[in-house]
């Protein structure tokens, strides 16, 4: 167990905020700070770190905690991994535990059993040959440490033995009483440190599967591992980007040749997990996948994940060869050059991509073609230069002007819209349309007096307490939130469902600051509210009582209120 002084330390020393920030880009709204939540797909953020509570809260998807919590659950590691990834760095060591020794007997299992798949493989001309005949010489070989399991393998076993692991430790390190890996090439996937945490195996000849990968064990997951990114991260940081490959042998292509910035995913789509070790490095991607139709949706989805997390996405065009590795036996390092030299922008990939799809000169292919773009321009809208380049390269191949495009694009009506620019479009594909009647952008609904007290009971803490009021003189949903919250410190993750989503809405209509004018207007509204209140209850009373002179008294009463209401209104 780790001493509970030594957690709070950690906790109090890691500034919420930053570690958040190495994850998430976000942004400050008031006394919190609000991004693109990292732990389900959204366009609109939802959400919040506090750093006065020191917590973090997501109304889409209800994630909320610490900064322990949150590291736990990005990084998918356990509690006590997340406590010593922070303890590191703010420069805690924290003590051995239990979880160090079975962190301990792992690593030295695989390192043995790589050592022994290595020398297999010495031992195995047919497999070197198979390597050679990829262009792998002897120093490479070595070098990118590839081993080979025999038909008949046990090698998993003995080592299990020789170290005294049980049968129930073996399995949890990915292992039972056979070798999955059995007549395939080795080749080793490392953690973060260089550590050998699991392997891929290729077959020699046919078969299938042809590649496989270690199942998902204590210290290796497949959403959050990157072949290669041991040996590749420093030279990321060094040359800005990083290259993000489908296998092995496309990454392992780049780094023969000299380009040594590449990674590679393990069997699995791009996570964010994935992003999230890279967004540390560099804000800028290649991606290198594989020329065909399964590569090309590979791309589009890696696209809806990259792009709202603010990275800068080129694409790698394989147009002579299918991949880097084939490109790398084909043409060499100046092929592999080309390929990155002729990369284009995310937005003319897509564009070029969802235009393949559909017969842009028929009516129903253009409205489809224009569908598909508004989902890619609200993903764009984060970064107004991608955004042009998005609408330019749109326009050119829709064959309609900008202005109009955008016009499409942001209209309720556009599918009418674009029927009948389809239907145009067929006729002449010209700029020269006259006719059209462009429709007008939606307008966003202003935030009421109870939309701003909500949101700045939770972002402006110190203008909130500026506003006197009660709970009565509100509407709707704000009224039940006061009514519980007013003289309370009501914080984002205790709220009820019911209640957590009302506040998103609210949240999702301010994007703006909220200043003095702002707050002279919130309390110019309550004190109209409350002289309406009290004429309201005058107007009850004149009808109760039955004295004149309580009547006329009243009525001046009322006469002065209306007075007061009607000054209140006409101040600037």
């Amino acid at each position: 167990m780790i001493p509970r002084d030594i957690i709070e330390r950690i906790r109090e020393k890691n500034d919420i905020v930053e570690v958040i920030s190495e994850y998430v880009n976000l942004q400050k709204v008031g006394s919190n700070y609000r991004g693109l939540c990292p732990f389900h797909l959204e366009t609109t953020p939802s959400f919040y770190v506090s750093p006065q509570k020191k917590i973090f809260h997501c109304f889409g998807c209800g994630a909320s905690g610490d900064v322990i919590k949150f590291v736990q659950e990005i990084e998918n590691i356990s509690y006590v991994e997340a406590v010593r990834k922070l303890g590191e760095r703010v420069g805690i060591t924290v003590s051995y535990t239990e979880e160090d020794e079975v962190r301990t007997k792992y690593y030295a299992f695989y390192k043995e059993l790589h050592q022994l798949y290595k020398s297999r493989l010495s031992q195995n001309q047919s497999v070197i040959e198979y390597l050679k005949k990829r262009g792998y010489d002897a120093r490479e070989i070595s070098l990118y440490e590839f081993g080979f399991s025999p038909a008949d393998s046990k090698l998993p076993q003995q080592v299990a033995q020789r170290l005294g692991l049980s049968k129930e430790e073996l399995e949890k390190f990915g292992f039972s009483n056979t070798d999955p890996f059995a007549g395939r090439l080795i080749i080793p996937i490392t953690d973060d440190f260089g550590r050998v945490i699991a392997f891929g195996g290729r077959l020699i000849g046919e078969g299938v599967p042809k590649y496989l990968n270690s199942q998902d064990t204590l210290l290796f997951k497949k959403s959050s591992t990157l072949y290669l990114f041991s040996f590749a991260k420093e030279y990321i940081k060094q040359v800005d980007y990083a290259i993000i490959c489908e296998g092995y042998f496309d990454a392992l292509a780049f780094h023969r040749a000299g380009i040594k910035n590449a990674v590679a995913t393990l069997g699995t789509a791009l996570t964010k997990l994935h992003i999230y070790k890279l967004k540390k490095l560099t804000p800028n991607i290649v991606l290198a996948f594989d020329s065909d139709s399964a590569g090309i949706k590979a791309v589009l989805r890696s696209l809806e994940m990259l792009i709202p997390e603010g990275f800068n996405v080129a694409i790698a065009k394989f147009e002579q060869a299918k991949d880097a590795d084939e490109t790398y036996s084909k043409f060499g390092v100046e092929g592999l050059v080309k390929v990155l030299d002729n990369s284009i922008g995310a937005e003319q990939f897509v564009v070029e991509s969802l235009a393949k799809q559909y017969d842009l000169s028929n009516p129903r292919g253009f409205n489809t073609f224009i569908k598909n773009l508004r989902n890619w321009e609200r993903l764009f809208s984060s970064n107004p230069k991608s955004l042009e380049k998005f609408y330019e390269h749109a326009s050119a191949t829709a064959g309609v002007m900008k202005e109009e495009l955008k016009s499409l694009l942001t209209s309720q009506q556009s599918q009418n819209q674009a029927n009948q620019y389809g239907q145009y479009n067929q006729q002449s594909r010209s700029y020269q349309q006259q006719n059209i009647q462009l429709p007008k952008t939606p307008v966003k609904k202003v935030p009421t007096t109870e939309d701003y007290l909500v949101y700045m009971y939770f972002n402006y803490p110190e203008l909130f307490k500026q506003i006197e009021f009660t709970p009565d003189l509100l509407e709707g949903k704000a009224r039940e939130f006061f009514l519980i919250a007013k003289g309370l410190n009501v914080s984002l993750d205790s709220l009820s469902k019911h209640m957590g989503e009302y506040v998103k809405e609210v949240f999702d209509k301010i994007d703006f600051e909220v200043d003095d004018k702002i707050v002279e207007y919130i309390k110019k509204d309550l004190e109209l509210r409350r002289i309406d209140k009290r004429i309201a209850e005058i107007d009850s009373l004149v009808l109760k009582v039955t004295s004149d002179e309580e009547k006329r008294i009243l009525l001046k009463a009322r006469t002065e209120l209306v007075r007061q209401k009607m000054k209140i209104k006409n101040q600037k």
